[in-house]
């Protein structure tokens, strides 16, 4: 297992149980007590989590600072069935030859599933998940920025990524995103993601909204993007109908 991987399980393991012991959490993964002392340090100060002696815990004060990211780990697993959907009408766009890029979050890693027969297709992502699984595709050439990791997303972010992002010429974004609103647009709780979501986008000739129903009618902490930005929002069929008729009335394709 890769440490973001188990940072992630600990993680939730915090947001379901409010606490842990660095000793259970050594026996339960097989390293040495160091290791999970690591892990703790790396998780200190997302959504709320509190070292203290022998193991962390939840302050929950801070935790409701990023309400809709935690519900987001909490929920990583839900609508499933909805986000292969959306993943797949997704892949339907990639073409031979295409250079594509994933941020990150579980509906573009779906994608990757669908993109089995392509050939000659590169990939740019900002998710260790994403590159991990698609090393193991032959016909699939990945490129993953350095950059500083955000362990509650597993997606890079920085300065040293955005400087990356900007050496390519990317033909289709496929941009996750954590709330629409026809308000406020696409927005999110950390500012670097944001940052780097942006650079994404604009070296993207199209760029798509991919998300499912539980994503819409949200609003976190900053905007990300514009909705005007999208060439397309590729989505389940539970989303609010004024979403769909905001895409009609600006040349917004439906998918």
């Amino acid at each position: 297992m890769l440490p973001v991987e188990r940072r992630k399980e600990i993680l939730n393991t915090l947001l379901e149980e409010g606490t842990v012991k660095v000793s259970q959490l050594a026996e339960k993964y097989g390293v040495g007590v160091p290791t999970i002392r690591r892990d703790l340090k790396a998780l200190e100060g997302q959504c709320g989590v509190q070292l203290m002696y022998g193991g962390a815990y939840i302050d929950g004060s801070i935790a409701n600072e990023n309400a809709i990211e935690l519900q987001l780990a909490q929920k990583q697993v839900e609508h499933i069935e909805e986000k292969r959907i959306i993943a797949e009408k997704a892949a339907e766009l990639v073409h031979d030859g295409d250079t594509i890029a994933l941020n990150s979050g579980s509906t573009v890693e779906f994608m990757l599933d669908f993109l089995q027969d392509k050939k000659n297709i590169t990939i740019l992502t900002l998710s260790v998940n994403v590159a991990v699984r698609a090393t193991t595709m032959p016909e699939i050439t990945v490129y993953m920025p350095g950059g500083k990791l955000r362990n509650i997303s597993g997606a890079f972010v920085g300065t040293y990524t955005n400087d990356f992002i900007k050496l390519f010429n990317i033909d289709k974004a496929f941009l996750g995103v954590m709330a629409v609103s026809l308000k406020k647009g696409v927005t999110h709780s950390s500012l670097e993601e944001i940052e780097t979501n942006k650079t994404l986008a604009s070296v993207s000739e199209h760029c798509y909204l991919v998300a499912d129903y539980s994503k819409f009618d949200k609003i976190a902490m900053s905007k990300m993007f514009d909705l005007s930005l999208f060439d397309a929002f590729i989505i389940d069929d539970k989303i609010p109908q004024k979403y769909i008729d905001y895409a009609q009335n600006n040349h917004i394709k439906i998918i």
